[in-house]
């Protein structure tokens, strides 16, 4: 999608974590950003090692979900992995 590709350039220029917040919270429901922080912390959790039956107990959220994510996880274009990596590295600061 051409829309996808514009957001990522314009997210991959922001340098400044409370502007990044303020266009986060403008593009997207509180209901979204809910969502995005719960995947996030899926694949995080995924990445620890924690089961997909504990993490579904942790996030409140259905083992079809778990599943959903492990697959993007595992199978997907290796973006999370990546990022976990640089996380990982200290390329990028999450504090």
């Amino acid at each position: 999608m051409k829309q996808i590709k514009e957001i990522a350039k314009i997210l991959t220029q922001i340098d400044d974590a409370d502007l990044m917040n303020a266009f986060l919270e403008d593009l997207l429901t509180p209901q979204e950003m809910e969502e995005l922080c719960k995947r996030w912390k899926l694949i995080t959790l995924l990445d620890d090692g924690v089961s997909q039956r504990e993490i579904a107990k942790k996030l409140k959220v259905s083992i079809g979900t778990v599943s959903r994510g492990s697959r993007g996880y595992q199978y997907g274009n290796g973006g999370f992995k990546k990022i976990l990596n640089k996380i990982k590295n200290s390329d990028i600061i999450t504090e």
